[in-house]
């Protein structure tokens, strides 16, 4: 009777045992099979057939071509300044007046040329008055016939040239004079004020910067200083792009070419240019060797455009109308024969992805032109999908 009973028990058990295995064995194959099925779910992308731009990007700013700084003659105390930026001006116009600050060392080299003029005037005038004792004893003699005709016109000769060394050495006095007054004020009646203390513009456009106040001292430029800028002043008519390139595009440009001027201050508004300088010599910007490049702007809008502004000059290398393209984040690179080769994973009718090696054209930075290996039709896999595709993949999982 014991014996019936664990017998019983033990088929018991063996059932139960058998029961729980099959259903570890179901749960562990659902977990398979919906992992696996999870892990097939991706993100795709298809090419698409658009116009494909070749282009090299330069950053920079507006400057314009010409910017003329006006500078005193002299220096000085600004006492009037009769601009201020944004005005325009033309040749001749008047921007500020100045007060002459005496230069005690060139008044006093002033006075000494004075009294240099001085002596040399009573010396002239003592020569001249000798000469014409001389010449009237001669006139004397050559009425008498005591001395040749050659004798008396030597006499004159020399009489008319001590008379103009006497009035050599009085213009040269008034010449002193008037320095003297040039340098303790700054001009003479006869010009009227004109001489030094009035600033007068250089050049017909608008005022850029007017960097000094009433009150300001100034100097002229020397050979020792650039002396003080009263404003500067510039053709905004006549504007040109200053950029850099990077050393891998500046091998690719060459001058003549047209190139879109992008301004983003103005609503990233683009502008027709032309390039008119490539650096022939690179500099070191932060390990970077760059090349500066400079290129004619367009305004043929007559947009107002102030110098300074930050800009961007695309330049067209190449045109591609109706290229295949692709977002270049989906491209892949593995080793083949020692090179780097790109390949895309497109979806095939059973779900399942498969590898496929394409051959790239030109590049935006955005997106890379596909010369074959794929069509518009075929969906590439999303391998590095970003937050925003990773929602659009949840967002296909929950409607799916």
């Amino acid at each position: 009777m014991e014996k019936k009973k664990f017998t019983a028990k033990k088929i018991i058990y063996s059932i139960l045992g058998l029961l729980f295995l099959l259903l570890l064995i179901m749960g562990i194959r659902y977990l398979i099979n919906s992992n696996a099925a999870k892990s097939d779910q991706f993100l795709t992308k298809k090419p698409f057939v658009q116009n494909m731009d070749d282009k090299v990007l330069a950053t920079g700013d507006i400057v314009p071509r010409e910017e003329i700084e006006i500078k005193p003659n002299t220096a000085g105390i600004i006492d009037k300044i009769l601009v201020k930026e944004g005005d325009k001006v033309t040749v001749g116009q008047l921007i500020a007046t100045l007060k002459i600050v005496p230069n005690v060392s060139a008044i006093n080299d002033a006075q000494q040329q004075i009294q240099n003029s001085q002596l040399q005037i009573s010396n002239a005038k003592m020569n001249m008055d000798n000469q014409q004792k001389q010449f009237d004893m001669q006139q004397k003699l050559f009425s008498q016939g005591v001395i040749s005709k050659q004798e008396y016109i030597t006499s004159q000769q020399q009489l008319a040239s001590t008379q103009q060394a006497y009035k050599n050495a009085l213009q040269q006095l008034s010449t002193a004079q008037k320095q003297l007054q040039i340098v303790r004020t700054g001009s003479t009646p006869e010009l009227q004020g004109l001489a030094n203390t009035q600033i007068r513009s250089k050049a017909t456009g608008t005022v850029l910067e007017v960097p000094v106040k009433v009150g300001s001292q100034v100097i002229e430029a020397n050979s020792f200083n650039a002396g003080t800028t009263i404003c500067s002043v510039a053709d905004l008519n006549s504007l040109q792009f200053k950029g850099t390139i990077d050393e891998a595009q500046a091998g690719k440009l060459k001058e003549g070419m047209e190139m879109n001027i992008v301004i983003g201050a103005l609503q990233n508004q683009s502008f027709k240019g032309k390039v008119t300088l490539i650096a022939p010599k690179g500099t070191d910007t932060n390990g970077t060797i760059k090349f500066n490049i400079e290129g004619d702007v367009y305004n043929d809008k007559n947009v107002y455009i102030r110098a300074g502004y930050s800009a961007n000059g695309e330049i067209i290398l190449s045109s591609q109308k109706n290229a295949l393209l692709l977002d270049e984040a989906l491209i892949q690179y593995e080793k083949v024969k020692g090179q780097d080769t790109p390949y895309v994973e497109v979806k095939q009718k059973d779900g399942k992805f498969k590898k496929v090696y394409v051959k790239l054209g030109a590049s935006d930075g955005i997106n890379v032109q596909i010369l074959s290996g794929i069509t518009k039709n075929d969906e590439i896999k999303v391998w590095n999908p970003s937050d925003k595709d990773k929602e659009a993949l949840k967002a296909q999982q929950e409607k799916s």
